[in-house]
């Protein structure tokens, strides 16, 4: 019985339901927000820049910044998050079909047991959600796992590695990361070498250092001519160093493992009664070495662990040939032959279905699974107003206040706000970054100890945001709420240290006033709270305006 064809439809079955769970996901997260400004600053003229005239690399996605680029360049009515929503779900999907690809690749036929990795991505929450996040992290994924099985391909088949090395520059140039990848592999190139030939200099390793060094050298280089840094400033905003940092980079690996089910990731462990296989110690290697750097930089402050997306197709391959394996061995022992696949096959459904606890209950069963966020006064899911995630609620807060804004703020007027990517893209004004992502100066500030508060938010200097005499003051994480702030409200909702180190200083109080503005009638976004310089301009103290 030839079962290629149903193979096919349930490879294609697999890819519609990884499409559906993307749309009704459909997460978006603000930082994104801070590309896309880069982005459209980059396209009008004015440079690769976040602010006009300030060249701070507030980004850490080089290409993913030009390919949007160079796409709303083609088609200036384009609009940025869709473009880059549309780009990371179509990324997702080229992963998984390069999943299903090494897959045939290692069985030499398309089998159903081909696309159990597969089902793992389509069905993974953090897959799912970063897919349609607006970064880059699909493309990063993609070009990884791109670069790795091409990589393999071209050891087995004694061939040049000029395309995987190229690959792995392009990934360098997504995520700085890509660096790590690209050392995994050469550490792993030379051990072969050296196997092979008792040396580890020969053309292939000449042509592999070459090829990554002709992308990323001149990117480099003009790194340093442009913005004057070895390194992107969100290096100096988010890494530090201390055990407190790699602390909270283990607990980070720990909480993934729990959300995602530790149990199915146990499978791998049986490929090492397996005789030697190449593709296995590159993919542990690979694994092992990411998961140093994420404990190096402490994990990540967003949210559906991004930071594991980029391993999540080489650790589902492990997980799917040692779960294979360990199959193999049960339906030889079992008497019963119907009882390994009904077993297996119950067992996987389980484990898949586990991939997904972080979004399809809640997206399913919503009245079972709300949750209050003390800072908004609000509950999610937000059914009415259609927000699931509160970060898509938070994206629309901030623009609610950026259009406001915009339209009402002097042209030449600076605003200081702790989160600086939707509030930056929907306003035409300079803004002051106050965690440092797009500020020098505050990237490099004290802040708090390394480890000690959310990874990423953790710098900030109140001092020298009023240095810069910013018209307006965002506290409150941006107070667009249900309800309008009085100070004593305001000082229960301060975030970060820039917030709670402007709040502490009688500078500010004196020359900064209190305005509300009412917004609607009704819905999340009724109320406007934010500071205004005082230069003899509006009315002391809190005031509804329009």
């Amino acid at each position: 019985m030839n079962r290629r064809p149903f193979v096919i439809a349930l490879a294609a079955v697999v890819l519609a339901a990884y499409g559906w769970h993307c749309l009704a996901v459909s997460y978006v997260v603000d930082d994104a927000f801070i590309t896309f400004r880069y982005a459209r600053n980059f396209v009008a003229g004015n440079g690769l820049v976040y602010n006009l005239g300030e060249r701070v690399e507030g980004y850490t996605n080089f290409f993913w910044a030009m390919l949007l680029s160079g796409l709303v360049w083609i088609k200036p009515t384009t609009d940025f998050l869709p473009l880059a929503q549309a780009l990371g779900v179509t990324f997702g999907a080229a992963t998984i079909v390069l999943v299903v690809w090494f897959s045939v690749r290692l069985h030499g036929t398309l089998q159903a047991s081909s696309l159990v990795a597969a089902a793992f991505l389509a069905a993974n929450s953090s897959f799912c959600a970063w897919s349609t996040s607006g970064l880059e992290t699909t493309l990063f994924t993609f070009l990884v796992f791109a670069a790795s099985v091409t990589y393999l391909a071209a050891l087995d088949a004694q061939r040049v590695l000029l395309l995987p090395a190229l690959l792995f520059a392009m990934a360098a140039l997504t995520r700085p990361e890509g660096v790590v990848f690209f050392a995994a592999a050469s550490v792993h190139l030379v051990i072969t070498e050296m196997r092979a030939r008792r040396h580890p200099v020969s053309a292939r390793t000449v042509v592999w250092i070459a090829g990554f060094a002709v992308v990323c050298l001149p990117h480099l280089l003009w790194r340093v001519a442009y913005y004057g840094e070895w390194v992107p400033n969100t290096f100096h905003a988010k890494v530090g160093a201390g055990l407190e940092q790699y602390r909270r980079g283990i607990r980070y690996i720990v909480e993934y493992l729990r959300n995602y089910g530790w149990y199915v990731f146990l499978p791998p462990f049986a490929l090492l009664w397996r005789r030697w296989q190449r593709w296995v110690d590159f993919f542990v290697l690979q694994v092992c070495a990411y998961g140093a750097y994420v404990v190096y930089v402490g994990g990540d402050g967003l949210a559906f662990f991004r930071f594991i997306v980029p391993i999540a197709p080489f650790v589902y391959l492990l997980v799917q040939e040692g779960a294979l394996e360990l199959y193999r061995r049960l339906h030889e022992r079992v008497a019963l032959r119907w009882v390994a696949p009904v077993s297996a096959t119950l067992l996987l459904a389980a484990a898949v279905g586990g991939s997904a606890r972080q979004t399809l209950p809640v997206l399913l069963f919503p009245d079972t699974h709300r949750w209050y966020e003390p800072q908004s006064e609000l509950t999610f899911p937000m059914n009415a107003e259609g927000y699931t995630w509160f970060d898509n609620y938070f994206v629309d807060r901030l623009a609610t206040a950026a259009r406001w804004l915009d339209a009402h703020a002097p042209a030449d007027a600076v605003v200081a706000a702790t989160p600086a990517g939707a509030i930056g893209y929907y306003t035409n004004l300079r803004v002051i970054d106050m965690l440092g992502l797009t500020d020098a100066h505050i990237a490099r500030a004290a802040g708090m100890k390394p480890g000690t508060g959310r990874a990423g938010h953790e710098k900030g200097d109140g001092r020298y945001v009023l240095s810069r005499s910013p018209e307006y003051i965002l506290l409150g994480n941006v107070a667009v709420l249900p309800r309008p702030l009085d100070d004593s409200d305001m000082a229960r909702k301060l975030v970060q240290t820039s917030e709670h180190q402007i709040w502490a200083e009688p500078e500010f109080h004196r020359q900064y006033e209190r305005v509300t503005v009412r917004l609607s009638d009704r819905g999340p976004f009724q109320y406007f709270t934010f500071f205004k310089k005082r230069d003899g301009v509006g009315v002391q103290g809190s005031h509804d305006g329009e």
